[in-house]
């Protein structure tokens, strides 16, 4: 007789509980974003600042510039054909609307690329990792133009998303390189260093030889996007390069004097660019040790400080070259100093590995994730109240000048809209500040009327106002024998974020 033995019974695995869907992280990170930064605010009720305007209204409108002077001193081409299609036939709330979803979206491409590029650290981190990403305290200088650079950020967007794509052939990332740089260059130069960075941190640790390729591949698009400008200036206005305005105080290296002139210029800007945001460089420096000393992070970390080295060095030459300094605001590689370091740091790598002894030395490095999440924080927390500052400084202006100029207009039905006068103190009104906070009160005035603009005072009537200036900032003034009336606009002081 024989026995047989059977298999016992397949047993059922207990389902353990899984971790929440990550695919939700994303938009609610973002969205979150949108509300605690106070972009909200600036969505629906935008600050415009005085040469955003020409990008809203239709051509020939009174008081500011045709969109066509951008292209000839700025080389502005793709801004100029969103306004024709798009930009004159809006609003400004509808521009802005725009201007802050392509912005969610490129941050959200961004993102997207550093967890393909091996940056997926857990829940808690990531989270920091995308308010990070998106609290640019240097990008949210950029908000208060959207007519001008909506085009830029839904090309940086859209070249973000199809990075990726573009990477997997030499060939398509060539034309990649080629399309969104050179349409960077006819939006807004600086997004195109943005997506260099990132691209050569998409690259991860792809041989010296192709990320050098890379680099000279983007100079080169670069190029092509400058001499697409300046050959349609040439065309249409019949000077091939661009018009620059006198208050660039452009210094063209023609000289040793003018190269060192243009020297000192640099190093002053770089100087107090980097004074303002020590912190920035702060953290970037103490995530630049960490990872130097760790031998999975370092070789990509060598690659991303030498992109970083390029963005720095082509800013250094412009400047040399034209004496032209680029704003603080434009420097938009900057956070990325701080923020790609540290992300570096949360690569994917075997458990416990960062605490392996390396090197001779025997030095073990601390528990790098727990210091990168650190970090993070002190990016997010400190871009998070940047964002806050800068965006109810500009909203506290709108609002004051909003109700200055509804008081100033206030006038009885069936009657006349007053003639509506500024008076600014001459130190202001002859400073570069003071006229652009004088634009933004023209401008007020005008959207409380419906396209009425004041006028700055003259001569006597100057002096008079001088007198009356405490009384402001509204001030109903009697024209003896005249038919209509007068208000005088006491311009307040110039706001400290100009």
């Amino acid at each position: 007789m024989t026995t047989q033995t059977q298999a016992p019974a397949p047993t059922r695995a207990r389902l353990l509980p899984s971790a929440p869907p990550r695919r939700y992280l994303v938009p609610a990170t973002l969205a979150v974003a949108f509300l605690v930064t106070q972009a909200v605010a600036q969505a629906v009720t935008p600050f415009i600042r005085q040469d955003d305007w020409p990008f809203l209204l239709p051509d020939g409108t009174k008081g500011v510039l045709p969109p066509a002077y951008y292209n000839s001193s700025e080389g502005r081409w793709l801004n100029t054909l969103w306004w024709q299609v798009v930009g004159q036939h809006g609003t400004p709330t509808t521009a802005s609307m725009t201007y802050a979803v392509g912005y969610l979206a490129l941050v959200a491409g961004l993102w997207r690329l550093l967890h393909l590029s091996g940056i997926r650290p857990r829940p808690v981190a990531d989270v920091l990792l995308g308010l990070a990403l998106y609290a640019s305290a240097v990008w949210v200088q950029l908000l208060y133009w959207p007519g001008a650079l909506t085009p830029s950020v839904l090309v940086a967007a859209a070249a973000a998303w199809l990075l990726p794509w573009a990477a997997r052939s030499r060939v398509r990332l060539g034309l990649w390189l080629l399309v969104a740089e050179a349409a960077a260059v006819m939006t807004y130069p600086p997004v195109g260093v943005v997506l260099l960075v990132f691209t050569v941190v998409h690259l991860r640790e792809s041989p010296w030889r192709r990320v050098l390729s890379v680099i000279a591949a983007w100079v080169a698009a670069f190029a092509v996007g400058v001499a697409i400008s300046y050959t349609l200036n040439w065309l249409v206005y019949g000077h091939f390069g661009l018009d620059l305005p006198a208050w660039r105080q452009s210094n063209p290296m023609t000289s040793v004097d003018a190269f060192v002139t243009n020297a000192g210029r640099w190093l002053s800007a770089t100087g107090a660019m980097w004074a303002a945001q020590w912190w920035v460089a702060a953290v970037g420096l103490v995530a630049v040790v960490l990872g130097w000393r760790d031998r999975a992070v370092r070789p990509r970390l060598q690659r991303l400080l030498v992109v970083l080295a390029v963005a720095c060095g082509l800013d250094a030459a412009q400047t040399l070259a034209t004496g032209i300094v680029t704003e603080a605001r434009g420097q938009l590689w900057t956070w990325l100093v701080a923020l790609l370091p540290v992300a570096l740091l949360l690569l994917d790598r075997p458990r416990d590995e960062g605490d392996a002894p390396e090197g001779a030395h025997g030095i073990r490095h601390p528990r790098i994730g727990h210091v990168a999440t650190a970090l993070l924080a002190v990016l997010a927390v400190a871009g998070v109240l940047s964002w806050r500052a800068d965006i109810g400084a500009h909203q506290a202006t709108r609002m004051e000048f909003a109700a200055i100029a509804e008081q100033a207009t206030a006038h009885a039905p069936g009657t006349t809209v007053p003639t509506i006068v500024l008076w600014q103190d001459p130190a202001a009104r002859n400073s570069r500040d003071g006229r652009l906070i004088a634009s933004t009160m023209v401008m007020a005035v005008r959207e409380q009327t419906g396209g009425i603009l004041p006028r700055m005072c003259r001569g006597q009537e100057c002096i008079d106002l001088s007198q009356l200036a405490a009384a402001g900032p509204v001030v109903r003034l009697d024209v003896p024998g005249g038919s209509g009336h007068v208000v005088a606009i006491i311009m307040p002081p110039t706001p400290g974020w100009v």
